[in-house]
């Protein structure tokens, strides 16, 4: 305990330690109830109350910060010099400040101005009279609230969109969860990781993540502080326009695959075609083989015309082939 103190107070503690037996329960420090919460930027008050009957004026008081790693002197107050009773040390210069004129109220407490992220940890007040000494240890946590997160397209990823999550002033690291349009929690996997600032040490933080086709198109990116219990939160719905289109190459194979699947089957139709003609053909011969046309013409050359609606075949061989032959003909293809 004496290590933590200035050379100038140590001779006067040891001799208070030497006679608190006399002196125990004149006066006593109410320790606080629950850890003091400091906001970034703002100020924070370390409390440190004395009861007594009557408070002396000519008391000491020491605040000292104990770190993760760091113990160093914060301010002190001497009543017993009118001239400069407050002394800040390094660090801590142009940010405390005392409560003077509430002293006789037993109120030693200490307002921590401009709370840093690196004000985190515990405090001792340590208090000296005449003829007693005790001091009191009490914890400062700190928290800073971070800017509305913005939600980012980062680009395509396989057939869905990357989406990304950024905001900025946070401490501790914040949480960041992303939901749907029933403000439950997405399944997709999520990658978050913050970043502290070299001298600040506030947290920037970013959240990705993938949406493919076919998902809840309303997204919610919400960061948490759990230190402060508080959220900031931003939605956003994502467009079918912002998906990829199938590549030229799938456009191309499919192209492909249908245009193979039509000749398929225009060769299958033309291959019947042509089968149903051959023995078309073949039967006409057929017939003509058992009719008796007038020499030399075997097969008669006819030709189709249309006249007031009706078909009929015509005879155009130069040949003693008459009409009614044609008419014969037409009458076996047509039936």
């Amino acid at each position: 305990m004496g290590s933590r103190f200035q050379p100038a107070v140590t001779l006067p503690i040891l001799v208070f330690l030497q006679i608190i037996p006399g002196v125990t329960g004149q006066y006593s420090i109410i320790p606080p109830d629950s850890p003091v919460l400091g906001v970034v930027g703002d100020g924070a008050v370390l409390p440190c109350q004395l009861q007594g009957r009557i408070i002396p004026e000519k008391l000491s008081i020491q605040w000292i910060f104990s770190g993760s790693s760091t113990e160093s002197a914060v301010a002190t107050f001497d009543g017993k010099n009118p001239q400069n009773p407050f002394l800040e040390f390094a660090g801590y210069r142009g940010r405390t400040e005392f409560f003077p004129s509430e002293f006789h109220w037993g109120n030693l407490s200490l307002l921590l101005k401009n709370v840093r992220p690196s004000d985190k940890g515990k405090y001792t007040c340590s208090v000296f009279l005449e003829n007693w000494y005790n001091e009191v240890v009490l914890e400062l946590d700190v928290a800073a609230q971070g800017a509305e997160p913005s939600v980012f397209l980062d680009g395509h990823a396989g057939n869905g969109i990357s989406l990304s999550c950024r905001s900025q002033g946070w401490f501790p690291a914040p949480s960041v969860v992303w939901l749907d349009s029933q403000g439950q929690t997405r399944l997709e996997e999520v990658t978050t990781r913050s970043t502290p600032g070299p001298s600040s040490g506030i947290f920037d933080v970013v959240s990705s993540m993938s949406l493919e086709p076919g998902s809840d198109r309303e997204v919610s990116c919400r960061v948490v502080n759990e230190v402060l219990n508080t959220t900031r939160e931003s939605r956003v719905r994502i467009a079918d326009f912002f998906f990829p289109s199938p590549s030229p190459s799938t456009w191309m194979i499919v192209s492909l695959i249908v245009l193979s699947l039509d000749l398929g089957i225009i060769g299958a139709i033309i291959a019947r075609l042509r089968k149903k003609a051959k023995k078309d053909e073949g039967s006409v011969k057929a017939l003509l083989s058992k009719t008796n046309f007038p020499a030399p013409c075997i097969l008669p050359r006819c030709t189709s015309q249309k006249k007031d609606g009706d078909l009929s075949y015509v005879f155009t061989n130069k040949s003693p082939f008459n009409k009614g032959s044609c008419d014969i003909i037409a009458n076996l293809i047509m039936n």
